[in-house]
């Protein structure tokens, strides 16, 4: 396991320059088999993190959820334990080598059309960076709403499959031959 992690070293090119070697400190190689289960040892101790403050993590290898559910009347408790949540994440372990990305964090509500047109909150402070509410999110490659309808995740799976028919049918010509 140690030489596994140990004596590893990184090199960028880029434009056909390349930058000084230096060594990899920190994480896992990326398409290793021991990856997904190094991850999932490392991160362990993160439920207990997430649970004392009421909400649940979901974790596929570093993909991580955390959910508070409560009644609309209770939106802001949920805000609240959110927030001191993901604070308590972005400290643990002691050194912070687990760093969680503002720019990646989504924040969806989910419920009822009726119930979700009572909460008037559209953004949440997530360590001191302020995030819009969405109405969708993409979670493991699936589109899910705010309604937990499919309409979305439909939606994204056309687009994909008709873009590249559209750019192929308009970007290639044809050509016959006679003979």
């Amino acid at each position: 396991m140690t030489s596994f992690l140990t004596g590893r070293t990184q090199q960028v090119a880029y434009i056909g320059q390349l930058s000084p070697i230096l060594p990899v400190l920190y994480g896992v190689p990326q398409g290793s088999v021991l990856g997904p289960l190094l991850v999932v040892l490392y991160t362990t101790e993160l439920h207990d993190v997430v649970a004392k403050h009421g909400v649940t993590l979901h974790q596929y290898a570093d993909d991580c959820q955390v959910y508070a559910s409560m009644p609309v009347c209770d939106s802001q408790i949920a805000i609240d334990r959110l927030s001191k949540c993901m604070a308590d994440v972005s400290d643990w372990p002691d050194g912070g080598r687990l760093r969680l990305n503002p720019g990646n964090t989504e924040v969806m509500w989910l419920g009822s059309k009726f119930c979700i047109d009572k909460i008037t909150v559209l953004d949440i402070s997530v360590l001191s960076v302020s995030i819009r509410v969405s109405d969708s999110a993409r979670i493991l490659g699936v589109v899910v709403n705010s309604l937990l309808s499919m309409a979305d995740h439909v939606s994204s799976l056309c687009r994909s499959v008709l873009l590249p028919a559209s750019t192929t049918a308009t970007g290639h010509q044809i050509h016959h031959r006679r003979h």
